[in-house]
């Protein structure tokens, strides 16, 4: 569609895409197809009042606040952008039955929500200048961030009280959610133990399966605080254009090892199908999930009978 909007909110354009990209793959092993009535990536961003502007590939979020410290976040049950979300997530459960999962979307939250709210800038500055205010709008955003995922989980929630959620094939058998915090990149790692870990805490141990998106170098820092929060069970390693795919070598000190010694699920996703392997037979398949794609079904099939090897 010419209309990056009609692009986003169209249920008819919505399905279309979603098929069209279902058509051309085939999922197997852990990997599912599936369609979500998602607002990019900060959907709650659009809960709390930014006014979304739709792009051809994300959305982009306009400031709200100017000044934290008058700052009022509220979560309106008739936001015309949390009735799109629950109207639209009806209309694909109603057409997706026995297809395929509806997915919660990517609300996003925390000091990530935060940067879009305020200003990425603009936090930065507040950070140092009036933390006290910082921590009084990461208290709210606990409970509004589940003020959009409980009704969304009831929604969404299948026979075995599961949810997918739109990132990284992600799903359990109970309350499932991805966290993050890119903003991470600007920080340091005692800024991250005072603004993120704490929240991160908390968020998760309010759900049964939790994994936390680690993106890009700048990120690894805070690996070691990462594997510190009890709550979170899975970390995802995201390393970023030029770097080597995530299970490469050059990751399993900096990045696995920790993560397992520390007693977490590892997501490695997006990996050529020659590295699959050498992981697998590295660490092993318990509380590993490890993503590839092949040229071939006949591939992919042969592949996965390999796995069921090479990680015992």
């Amino acid at each position: 569609p010419k209309d990056a909007r009609d692009q986003w909110l169209n249920p008819e354009i919505i399905k279309y895409r979603s098929e069209a990209s279902m058509r051309d793959s085939v999922f197997l092993g852990a990997c599912f197809p599936y369609m979500v009535a998602g607002l990019g990536p900060g959907s709650l961003n659009t809960f709390l009042g930014s006014e979304p502007k739709f792009m051809p590939d994300t959305i982009w979020y306009n400031p709200v606040f100017k000044d934290p410290a008058t700052a009022r976040m509220t979560f309106c049950e008739d936001n015309p952008w949390w009735q799109w979300t629950l109207k639209t997530t009806r209309q694909l459960q109603a057409y997706c039955r026995d297809k395929c999962p509806v997915a919660m979307p990517d609300l996003i939250e925390g000091i990530d929500i935060l940067s879009e709210l305020l200003g990425t800038q603009e936090l930065l500055t507040y950070l140092v200048d009036c933390p006290q205010e910082i921590h009084r709008l990461l208290d709210q955003l606990d409970n509004l961030y589940y003020r959009a995922f409980d009704p969304l989980y009831d929604l969404l929630k299948d026979e075995r009280g599961g949810n997918a959620f739109i990132a990284f094939y992600a799903w359990g058998p109970g309350r499932t959610l991805k966290s993050q915090c890119d903003f991470s990149a600007m920080i340091s790692t005692d800024m991250f133990s005072e603004f993120v870990a704490p929240y991160l805490e908390r968020q998760c141990a309010r759900c049964d399966f939790s994994t936390y998106h680690l993106d890009g170098p700048n990120a690894i820092r805070h690996l070691d605080v990462l594997c510190q929060v009890k709550s979170l069970k899975a970390i995802q390693w995201t390393p970023g254009y030029p770097n080597p795919s995530p299970a490469d070598r050059v990751w399993w000190d900096k990045i696995w090892k920790k993560v397992y010694a520390a007693g977490k699920s590892a997501m490695v996703l997006g990996n050529p199908p020659e590295l699959v392997e050498p992981f697998l037979k590295e660490f092993g398949a318990a509380g590993t999930f490890i993503t590839t794609g092949t040229g071939t079904e006949r591939q992919a099939r042969k592949l996965l009978d390999d796995c069921s090897r090479w990680g015992v």
